[in-house]
Parts: structure tokens; C-alpha cells; sequence
């Protein structure tokens, strides 16, 4: 497999790759053919097994590291990778990037905003339930009353920022934001978008922007 050192093997801990497939994998300088040195940018071919490189051989020139800032620029986008965490996606999706439809969304923002919004969901049918039967009893056999009030409010207000983010996950697989216009297509539109939504993100940035998973400084294209 080939892919491109993001860091190299140091004090500070062993060196990442990212493979063409869109992984990291560590290593350390004794996998390397002839103990050649690695610096961010190099093109490899290497092995993976499991999360770790193997058998690697650099592939033309090894790029010059910069002085004293080679370690902290290329393990920079590794760091800006990780996730900020579902709940705080699900909270920006419905305030920030309510009415965003431009730019990249990553995958974990997508589901997160789609846990918390079932949960949310379930704990507000919870909550209709209990003010219906306080307020409007039950009817003349005897069931109570339900008014989905809450449910149906709250229904209603993710129904822009949900297209938004949508939109903004085909984005980060470099696809037009127009393909959700495919969810109306009866039967199958729908599941065509949600299969779409399990892709992970593409490395490379695009008209829409860097990936927010693998930040700015990835310039492989892992769908090339």
C-alpha cells in the first residue's frame, strides 16, 4: 500500500502514515528499508498489519524537514483530527450551522447529531406523555390522551439543519450537495443517502474546503 509519512519516528513517539486507504498507521525507524530517514511528506509503500506499517520503502526524493518545526507541523493535523466530541456537534448543528449549507461535515458530526436527536426524540414523547395525561385525561374508552406537542415542535425544528448537514456529509466526500434530492425518489432514495452517509471522509481538500477530519495540510486522495 502507499500512502504519505504525516510524522516521523522521534523522541516524541513513533511515526505516522497515512495509507491511500485513509488510515494511520504507526511505525518506528527499524520497519524502514535500510534504516532510511523519514521526514513529513515522504512517499512510502509499505505493509499494513493491523495499525502498524511494515516493510516500508520511500518512493522518490525524501523531503527536507524544516528546522525545529518539522515534528509540530506534521503531527498538527493528527491532533485537529480527533473528535470534538457528539453531543457538542449535535448542539452546533442546531445553532451555528443551522441554516449552513456550505462547507465539509464529517462523519462523526453526522451521527452524533442523528444519536442525539433519537434520544432527544424519545425523552420528549416521554415528557408529551406525562403532560397529556395531567392535562387531557382520557377519552370515553378509557386511553389516555396523547398530544405529541413538544414532540412535533421539536420534530419540525430539525428539519432545515438536518438537510444542512446532510448536505454539507455529501460535500466531504466531494459529492454535490444536490444529490439529497435523491431521498425523494420513493423506496430507495432515502436508504441511497443513508448508505452515503457511512463513507468517511475524503483526505484531500475540495471546492468546499479542508476535510475537518484530516485537516488542510492532507493532500492525498484516498478515492484516486
Amino acid at each position: 500500500m502507499r500512502g504519505e509519512v504525516l510524522k516521523p519516528d522521534d523522541a516524541t513517539g513513533p511515526g505516522l502514515i497515512l495509507g491511500e486507504d485513509g488510515k494511520r498507521y504507526q511505525f518506528t525507524s527499524a520497519r524502514v528499508h535500510k534504516g532510511a530517514a523519514l521526514a513529513a511528506g515522504s512517499p512510502v509503500d509499505f505493509i499494513a498489519l493491523g495499525e502498524e506499517a511494515r516493510d516500508i520503502y520511500t518512493l522518490g526524493r525524501t523531503p527536507a524537514p524544516a528546522v525545529n518545526t518539522s515534528i509540530d507541523a506534521a503531527y498538527a493535523p493528527a491532533i485537529a483530527a480527533k473528535s470534538e466530541g457528539m453531543l457538542k456537534y449535535f448542539s452546533r448543528v442546531l445553532t451555528r450551522n443551522y441554516f449552513n449549507f456550505s462547507g465539509r461535515a464529517r462523519r462523526a458530526e453526522y451521527w452524533g447529531y442523528l444519536l442525539f436527536f433519537f434520544i432527544t426524540l424519545v425523552v420528549l414523547i416521554v415528557v408529551d406523555a406525562v403532560i397529556s395525561a395531567a392535562f387531557f385525561g382520557v377519552d370515553t374508552y378509557g386511553n389516555p390522551n396523547f398530544f405529541p406537542i413538544l414532540t412535533i415542535l421539536f420534530y419540525i425544528y430539525n428539519v432545515i439543519p438536518g438537510i444542512a448537514l446532510t448536505v454539507r456529509r455529501l460535500h466531504d466526500q466531494d459529492m454535490s450537495g444536490w444529490l439529497y434530492l435523491i431521498s425523494f425518489i420513493p423506496y430507495i432514495g432515502s436508504l441511497i443517502i443513508f448508505i452515503l452517509m457511512f463513507f468517511d471522509s475524503r483526505a484531500a481538500p475540495n471546492k468546499h474546503g479542508a476535510s475537518p477530519k484530516y485537516g488542510a495540510a492532507q493532500t492525498v486522495d484516498v478515492f484516486a
